[in-house]
């Protein structure tokens, strides 16, 4: 994605349309865009815009034209707030939005000086299949995957902009392929191909295992779910019905 938010809606719409796939369309963070600067208050003043803005609304004409599920990262501008927000559009119609809970206050920045922090969980359903959607940062707060594949969810997305950075990459696929194991779920980590992160889309299985991986570079890539591998994965290895609240008493602290 580019600085630009006019050609990174045309990306998007592109994409749209001359994809293949109508199950489920995934867009990294920072989707509206990323200046070469960094984030400013009046970078997004000027491209953060409400769910009725034209970003959404040319997303949610052409996921009706193609019948598809997309999830859209955006700059969501609401109550003279802005939010990082996941919205998912289901043919036509917003069925739901995901505001990033965990802000990149971490390694020399602060997203809070940009955004608010949201507070609620999501789940949604593609066909018969149960996703949860965390943003980037969330990643590595494994409380709240846990949370949501303990809620039903099978496969977990992070939309991401992941800094690149020493050791970034590798913490980036440790962390995707620890929280999918962890939480016997696929996770796919879409992320933002921008110069200022490490791209990297993947998906990874059920055991840990990666199992598709789109590289470096600007990429779009299919992957086939298959749900019977989630099935087996949690009569192997049963961690969630194992998982268990901890009351830890240490009264002599």
């Amino acid at each position: 994605m580019t600085e630009s938010k006019k050609e990174n809606l045309q990306r998007v719409i592109t994409t749209i349309k001359e994809s293949e796939v109508s199950d489920l369309l995934v867009f990294p963070e920072y989707s509206m865009g990323y200046p070469r600067e960094g984030l400013s208050r009046a970078y997004l003043k000027n491209i953060a815009e409400p769910l009725s803005g034209e970003f959404v609304s040319r997303v949610v004409q052409l996921s009706e034209e193609k019948q598809a599920q997309i999830v859209l990262p955006i700059f969501e501008q609401f109550n003279g707030d802005v939010f990082n927000t996941a919205v998912i559009i289901n043919r036509g119609k917003i069925i739901g939005r995901y505001r990033k809970i965990h802000l990149f206050d971490a390694l020399g920045y602060r997203e809070s000086d940009f955004f608010r922090a949201g507070s609620n969980p999501l789940l949604f359903r593609v066909r018969d299949l149960v996703f949860g959607v965390i943003i980037c940062y969330d990643l590595r707060f494994p409380e709240l995957t846990k949370s949501e594949a303990m809620s039903g969810a099978r496969v977990l997305i992070a939309p991401s902009a992941w800094f690149r950075g020493p050791l970034k990459e590798e913490q980036w696929q440790t962390l995707l392929i620890a929280r999918a194991h962890e939480n016997t779920s696929y996770v796919i980590g879409v992320g933002n191909a921008n110069e200022a992160f490490v791209g990297r889309s993947m998906v990874v299985d059920p055991m840990g295992v990666k199992v598709f991986d789109l590289g470096t570079g600007d990429r779009t890539g299919y992957y086939e779910i298959d749900d019977s591998r989630v099935t087996e994965a949690r009569e192997k290895l049963p961690v969630l019905l194992q998982s268990e609240p901890l009351n830890i008493h240490c009264d002599n602290i």
